[in-house]
């Protein structure tokens, strides 16, 4: 275990009974949810169940109007939100289209290490390119690290962003639909890769984030993941250890229909 992580707090994030509005519809309603050191956490539900919502909240975009939100022991609305979105790194299908089409790959990652889309506003030092190179590394992009961002495939362009968020060293990574736009193939070796990233030793010498990641579809759900969050309406419908969660009656209760279920290689396949 890395020295950082050892001063992490056993708690990294903690939501208590928030409630946020969007307009007349509670997009949550008195959610209550915590992360410890150590979990990867996959957020499962149906369009309208507030993952969205959840995410921005999160981030300190959108703000309960009741409710609190801790991340690493400090509250927001208390703290520099500016300060605390430094340990909470997102990545999202938008995120894409923010980076310059010419900028190299390498470019991208480094920008993550001073908080910038573009390194042109201020330029990386010796120790944040250092921390570059590590997360190109790990995300199997070191080869592509010359090569425009507009020249990558769109699996790749995904892991160049993921290593952006990586070399901020953040104690939270969130991936939002982090396959949406990807064919079948390139989706498997993307969450392949992903998997890699998550098992102990695997990857990297240092432990990395927590992992937050958002889905609509239980098959990637990977083996690497420990805990699952279902949602339904705004409401938590489970959360905990990943094999108490993932089962029949959760599941079509979270998504309020019959469904027939099928494993393979560790992971969950539905149909309705």
């Amino acid at each position: 275990m890395s020295s950082k992580s050892a001063l992490l707090p056993e708690t990294l994030l903690e939501v208590h009974d928030a409630t946020l509005l969007r307009g007349a519809v509670r997009a949550l309603d008195g959610f209550s949810w915590s992360i410890r050191k150590g979990e990867h956490w996959a957020i499962l539900g149906p369009n309208g169940s507030g993952k969205s919502s959840l995410i921005q909240m999160l981030q300190g975009w959108l703000w309960p109007q009741e409710g609190t939100i801790s991340v690493l022991g400090r509250d927001f609305g208390e703290d520099d939100v500016s300060e605390l979105r430094r340990h909470v790194a997102w990545v999202g299908n938008e995120l894409e289209n923010e980076v310059m089409a010419h900028q190299t790959v390498a470019e991208l990652v480094a920008s993550g290490t001073v908080g910038t889309l573009g390194i042109h506003f201020e330029n990386p030092g010796a120790k944040q390119k250092s921390e570059a190179n590590k997360a190109l590394k790990i995300m199997g992009l070191a080869e592509l690290s010359k090569r425009p961002f507009n020249r990558l495939s769109q699996g790749q362009r995904r892991r160049a962003v993921i290593a952006r968020a990586l070399a901020m060293k953040p104690d939270l990574l969130l991936l939002d639909e982090a396959t949406g736009g990807l064919d079948p193939v390139t989706r498997e070796t993307f969450l392949k890769n992903l998997d890699k990233l998550l098992r102990p030793g695997t990857a990297r010498k240092e432990a990395g984030p927590a992992l937050i990641y958002i889905t609509h579809h239980p098959e990637e759900i990977l083996p690497s993941f420990t805990h699952v969050l279902l949602l339904r309406a705004g409401k938590v419908v489970a959360a905990g250890p990943k094999a108490k969660v993932l089962t029949p009656a959760l599941l079509e209760k979270t998504f309020g229909a019959k469904l027939k279920f099928s494993r393979h290689d560790g992971r969950l396949w539905l149909r309705a």
